[in-house]
C-alpha cells in the first residue's frame, strides 16, 4: 500500500478508536480505545474497561482486542494484521503484539504526551500508571520485529485525555 493510502486507512482506523475511547470515557472508563485490523478489515475493538471492571489488570484494550482477535481467527498468531491505540501501547501490549507475530503497531498520543498531560493535571480519580520504556524499544528488541509509527492523528488523543479526568 502506498503511503498516502496507508496514511488514510490508519487515520480511518484511528478515528475508530477514537470513538471507542469516548464510549469508554462516558462510561465512566478511561478514555482509550483499540482494535486490531487485517488491512481495512477490523477484526476487534475494544474501549478502556479497566475501572469499572477492573479485577484485570491485564485488561488494557489492546490486550483485549488481540485477545479477541485470536479467538476469533483461532489462531494465537495473527501474521498480517496490525494494532491501532489511541496512545502508545505499554511494553505489555506491545509484547503481545510481537508474541501473536503481528505486523505493526498505529497510535495516536504518545507515552510522553501522557507523562505531560498528567504532570499538569494531577487526579485522584484515575490513576496513570506508566513503564517508561517506548514502543519501538520494545518492537526493536522483539522477534519477530514489529513496526512502530506514532503521531497518528496525535491532537485527537491528546485531547481523549482530558475526558478521563
Amino acid at each position: 500500500m502506498v503511503g498516502e493510502q496507508r496514511r488514510v486507512l490508519w487515520e480511518k482506523m484511528i478515528r475508530r478508536c477514537i470513538e471507542l475511547a469516548i464510549e469508554a470515557a462516558s462510561a465512566g472508563n478511561y478514555a482509550l480505545g483499540a482494535l486490531v485490523a487485517r488491512s481495512s478489515e477490523i477484526l476487534s475493538e475494544s474501549g478502556s474497561t479497566l475501572i469499572l471492571n477492573g479485577d484485570d489488570p491485564s485488561a488494557h484494550p489492546e490486550m483485549v482486542a488481540v485477545r479477541a482477535s485470536a479467538k476469533l481467527l483461532g489462531s494465537r498468531h495473527l501474521p498480517g494484521t496490525t494494532l491501532f491505540s489511541t496512545l502508545e501501547p505499554c511494553p505489555m501490549c506491545v509484547s503481545v503484539a510481537i508474541w501473536a507475530k503481528m505486523d505493526g503497531v498505529v497510535f495516536g498520543a504518545s507515552q510522553e504526551d501522557a507523562r505531560q498531560w498528567v504532570a499538569k493535571h494531577p487526579s485522584d480519580i484515575y490513576s496513570w500508571r506508566m513503564i517508561d520504556i517506548p514502543a519501538a524499544a520494545i518492537a526493536s528488541a522483539g522477534v519477530p520485529r514489529l513496526w512502530v509509527h506514532g503521531g497518528i492523528l496525535r491532537e485527537e488523543c491528546v485531547a481523549l485525555f482530558e475526558r478521563s479526568r
